[in-house]
């Protein structure tokens, strides 16, 4: 088998988009997935997705600086999507931690293995139930799958940004917080009542220590809460991967 330099191109092309996607998705671009796991993956991804977008794919450039600045295009398109698939993650790493600020979690912190950084402990088990819930509603394969759609809303080599992008990830992050509200407010509400009745009996019995004796009660309160509304953080939660799909619609268009 004869391998030219068209096809060589387009696998080169395939590999830069995919590879920065798999490096930074979650599940996927977690740490404790092999280096080696995710070239493989990420060459194999390459390999089939090769045939069904080389006639869309351009000639090979003459020269190495508009070689360096297509596969440049590709690895920032993969970096983006990577990023948006991440963000809407985030949403409940943001509701946890504003849970665990209310509750008096907030003291502490614990190193979250899947991230590789600092959140809150709400936060942290609420991120781990997206994940499960994530990978239960073959959330991995929604994400390959858009990534494979998104080639014939952006053929690779045809990145150009040349529309709104920085309104797009605004928006983004706009709708991030927007989920990160609706899954935190209903808790938060609980905890702002608790608040307020201690703060009726500090004024009308101030012997009582509000904060020693508030702190134990909000956090039983926080906990029991969050556990009797599961199902519905999980209805909630399990919007997020439409919301990539959609995030991912919105940032082709802008790249084009």
């Amino acid at each position: 088998m004869t391998v030219g330099v068209h096809e060589f191109w387009t696998f080169a092309l395939c590999f830069a988009r995919i590879t920065a996607l798999v490096g930074t998705a979650p599940v996927f671009g977690s740490r404790a997935i092999p280096h080696q796991t995710k070239v493989g993956l990420s060459a194999l991804l390459a390999l089939v997705l090769m045939p069904i977008v080389s006639s869309r794919v351009g000639p090979a450039p003459a020269n190495t600086l508009s070689f360096a600045a297509q596969i440049g295009a590709e690895v920032a398109v993969g970096l983006t999507l990577g990023f948006l698939a991440t963000l809407v993650f985030a949403s409940v790493q943001v509701a946890g931690a504003f849970l665990d600020m209310q509750m008096g979690f907030g003291i502490m912190s614990v190193l979250n293995p899947l991230n590789d950084m600092h959140s809150s402990e709400v936060g942290t088990f609420l991120y781990q139930l997206a994940i499960t819930l994530f990978l239960l509603a073959g959330g991995h394969l929604y994400l390959v799958g858009t990534l494979a759609d998104g080639y014939a809303a952006l053929p690779p080599g045809s990145a150009g940004f040349s529309g709104d992008l920085s309104g797009t990830l605004l928006a983004m992050a706009g709708q991030m917080f927007a989920l990160a509200f609706r899954i935190a407010a209903p808790a938060a509400a609980v905890l702002l009542v608790v608040d307020v009745a201690f703060a009726v009996v500090a004024r009308a019995v101030p012997q009582v220590n509000v904060l020693i004796v508030g702190l134990p009660v909000k956090i039983l309160v926080g906990l029991m809460t969050v556990a009797l509304l599961l199902p519905a953080l999980a209805a909630v939660i399990g919007q997020m991967t439409p919301g990539i799909g959609g995030a991912a619609e919105a940032f082709y268009r802008a790249a084009r």
